[in-house]
């Protein structure tokens, strides 16, 4: 309705209303967060997610820095060259699900060609464990994965010497999303199924553990379908614990325009 002044006042139900429609944006909770910025000589990993799926140290010693770093957080980042992380669950990783989808998020650095055909991480899904390395050539790819349908050699983006590049993976059902930096680069059909299950997310040493001259940062686990903006505000930004689902919100905030019009009117 309308003020003596002409402008749109709420009523209490409409304003109840609005509430309803913002509040009931469904989030993607963050389940594994790891800033690696309780590392060094104490050799912590600390998850700042609320996933139940416990995160474990390899043998050998995690390497880090706190000079080459992807955000002036006064932390350290992962040189995966020894010891490494571990999330893994031979019955599944608590919370992820290809019916309704999850996302993966990690910075990645290399600073010489000594990393050439090393792997960042890798993930181990439906029984088939795949990398993701950098090439001769200076391109991210991911290796291993003909079991669930990713040719190897997948390209997912190039790279540049010295330079910190944000790569987010989506999974649900039989797709999969690639994002650099919050731009989509790449979908893939894979193998997968709603039933599919992921047993592992870990560190380098899959392939060549004398990953020299690359780095890994704010690996963020989250079980929802992350979009570009996600992704790209998670390349600049510490990781929230949840993160609502943009759409959704914009469509609610639409139909409570059009309510309040239809009341104006009437």
């Amino acid at each position: 309705m309308l003020n003596p002044h002409g402008h749109l006042i709420f009523k209490g139900a409409v304003v109840a209303a609005a509430l309803c429609l913002v509040s009931g944006v469904e989030a993607a909770s963050l389940l594994y967060g790891l800033d690696f910025n309780q590392l060094g000589s104490g050799q912590n990993l600390v998850n700042l997610g609320s996933g139940s799926t416990a995160i474990s140290k390899t043998t050998g010693y995690m390497n880090w820095s706190n000079a080459i770093t992807p955000m002036p957080d006064g932390g350290y980042s992962h040189c995966p060259n020894g010891g490494t992380f571990n999330i893994t669950n031979s019955d599944g990783i608590d919370g992820l699900n290809f019916s309704t989808g999850f996302s993966v998020g990690i910075h990645m650095y290399y600073s010489s060609s000594n990393a050439a055909w090393k792997d960042a991480f890798s993930m181990t899904i439906a029984g088939t464990t795949i990398r993701v390395e950098m090439t001769a050539a200076n391109k991210w790819v991911i290796y291993n994965g003909a079991g669930i349908g990713i040719a190897d050699g997948t390209e997912l983006f190039a790279a540049n010497d010295d330079e910190w590049n944000y790569l987010g993976l989506t999974f649900k059902g039989n797709k999969m999303q690639v994002y650099h930096d919050g731009e989509l680069v790449k979908t893939v059909t894979t193998n997968l199924s709603d039933d599919s299950k992921v047993t592992s997310i870990k560190g380098s040493g899959e392939h060549n553990t004398a990953a020299n001259g690359l780095f890994v940062d704010n690996l963020a686990v989250y079980d929802g379908v992350l979009n570009g903006d996600d992704f790209a505000y998670l390349n600049t930004h510490d990781m929230p614990l949840s993160i609502p689902e943009p759409a959704t919100a914009t469509l609610g905030l639409m139909g409570l325009t059009a309510l309040l019009m239809r009341r104006k009117r009437a």
